[in-house]
Formats: C-alpha cells, structure tokens, sequence
C-alpha cells in the first residue's frame, strides 16, 4: 500500500502547480494589457515566444489537473473497493 500512498501524495502535489501555472499565465497577459484592453508586444518575436511558453504552460497544466485528479480517483477507487 506504500506505492499506492505515494503516487496519491505526487498527484495532491501536482494540482496546487497546475493551478499556479494558470495563474502565472494569467498574470502574464494582464500585464501586458494597454489602456483599451488589448495585448501589445514590442516586437514579433516577443509575441512568438509568449505564445509558444504560454501555450505549453497552459496545456501543461491542464494535463497536470487531469492526471492529478485521476491519481487522486484510482486511490479512492483502490482505497474502498479493497
């Protein structure tokens, strides 16, 4: 039951990152918002790199929740059925 408790912590611990990644996300674009409510970049390989390291964060994160709250459900699973 050891292995089981452990994979159950790595899951609890990945969800507070994930949502710190949407988060950090989110922080990011508000700050670049002008008076109108646009984003503005200074140039266009900062906009290409905000995309492709905001993309893979938020994709990122969103695997993170899933495979977290799928451990967490396996453990549940394991924990009553037994």
């Amino acid at each position: 039951m050891e292995d089981a408790e452990i994979a159950l912590m790595f899951s609890l611990l990945t969800i507070p990152v994930a949502i710190w990644l949407q988060l950090w996300v989110k922080n990011r674009r508000e700050k670049r918002r002008n008076v109108l409510g646009e984003e503005e970049f200074e140039n266009t390989s900062r906009a290409f790199i905000s995309i492709i390291l905001e993309g893979t964060a938020i994709v990122g994160g969103l695997i993170m929740i899933i495979m977290g709250a799928g451990g967490v459900i396996k453990y549940v699973l394991n924990f009553y059925a037994a």
